[in-house]
Parts: C-alpha cells; structure tokens; sequence
C-alpha cells in the first residue's frame, strides 16, 4: 500500500472517529441527561449513560492513537508549518500543549452539596463562582 494511500485511510478513519466522539458526547449531554433532570432509565441502542460514556471514552483513545500515527505520516508538512526553521517556535508551541494536559490533570476539582446547587437546582460539574469564593 502506498504512503499516499495510507494517509488517505487515516483520514478517513479519524473524521468518522471525531463524528462519532461528537456525536457521543452530544447525546450524553443533551439526551441521555443525568437521573435527576428525568432521564434516569434512558437508554439509545440498549445502552445508558455510562455504557455510552465508556464507548465514547474508548473511542477517543483510539482517536489519539490513529491520530499520532497521522502526525508520524505528516511530519514533514508539521515541521513546515509549526518550525519554520525555528526551534524555539517548536517548544514553545509543544510547552504550552503539555500546560494545557497538566492544568486538566492537577487543577483542583470540587464537589457541590451532592451534585445540588442552590434552591435544589441540579448542576453539571461544580457550581458557577464556586472556585473564586
């Protein structure tokens, strides 16, 4: 199979990934809302909210990987685009990425009063303001 051919595949491959990882995050968040909001039961194809959320969360590794592996085919056009020629550019650019992991990784996370913000309103994640009392 030729190179050409190959990146052909990998694209292919990652905009159906990136529609299905869309598409699932979407009906996660819009349809099968959590248990609370009334959508405790709800299920699309058989499976609820966490069966389609750990399908989602298997799918996006699997579009990582697909992913480096178009990086590593397109090196030479990544080099052109973000180098330029200069390497400080390059480590800029690759420093502010791994700060953008990091910050998803260590910054701190809170829980609500049982996922209930004020008046008994459901929130998704943490309430508003909570981090800057």
């Amino acid at each position: 199979m030729k190179k050409t051919d190959i990146k052909k595949t990998t694209d292919l491959v990652l905009w159906f990934l990136f529609c299905f990882i869309l598409g699932t995050g979407l009906m996660i968040h819009y349809r099968l809302v959590p248990g609370v909001q009334g959508g405790s039961g709800l299920t699309l194809l058989g499976m609820g909210r966490h069966g389609w959320g750990t399908l989602h969360f298997w799918t996006s590794c699997l579009f990582i990987v697909v992913l480096s592996g178009h990086l590593y085919l397109n090196m030479n056009v990544v080099k052109a685009l973000i180098a330029d020629g200069s390497n400080r550019k390059t480590a800029v650019l690759f420093s502010i990425g791994i700060l953008i992991v990091i910050f998803f990784l260590v910054f701190p996370v809170f829980q609500g009063q049982g996922g209930y913000g004020k008046n008994g309103i459901y929130h998704r994640g943490q309430q508003s303001g909570h981090l800057f009392r």
